[in-house]
């Protein structure tokens, strides 16, 4: 019996291994499909989190220019909006249009977007904070921001969709800006 286990276990066939490479295969493919739809969804929401960190950043520094000249370094809005979408808010329309505006163009060439940009960017809630305050968001997981100086704060749930096709998914994506201090 031992003599027929060891001649048996060394004879060799042609297409042994071709057994193991289809059994292999399909796992290996599985994974690879994984890993770039993984690395996909990162590059995605890191692209519109870009964008509405910008759009944040430029916005923030919109002055009313007169009031600058004579030292007072408040935003084109004097009133708070706090969680308000661009065509929510009243008080604040002029600053928001800008911010809307600028996050529509930031989002050019921002790929795996399940809806078109202007429907992203009309669902955005921004909190504009004039003279400073805090910003929280819909999230307790993200910590609220605080400043002295004047603040502008977004947060969105973009519709996204991977490169492989494996469903949409909504990421939670915050932005907050401030004027940089002057030394």
């Amino acid at each position: 019996m031992n003599r027929f286990l060891n001649r048996y276990l060394r004879t060799q066939s042609r297409g042994q291994s071709a057994v193991l490479v289809a059994l292999i295969l399909p796992f290996l493919m599985g994974f690879t499909l994984l890993v770039v739809e993984v690395a996909e969804r990162w590059l995605e929401v890191a692209m519109v989190e870009d964008a509405l960190q910008q759009a944040t950043r430029s916005t923030v520094q919109h002055f009313n220019y007169a009031a600058l000249a004579q030292g007072d370094d408040r935003l084109a809005s004097h009133t708070e909006c706090r969680a308000v979408t661009a065509r929510q808010a009243s008080d604040c329309k002029a600053i928001l249009n800008i911010a809307h505006t600028i996050l529509v163009t930031n989002l050019t060439g921002v790929r795996g977007m399940n809806e078109s940009h202007a429907a992203l960017a009309d669902r955005v809630r921004w909190t504009v904070l004039p003279n400073g305050g805090t910003c929280s968001f819909s999230s307790n997981a993200i910590v609220p921001v605080t400043e002295t100086t004047p603040l502008i704060c977004a947060e969105v749930r973009p519709q996204m969709r991977g490169i492989v096709g494996w469903g949409v998914y909504t990421p939670l994506i915050v932005a907050a800006d401030t004027l940089d201090p002057l030394p």
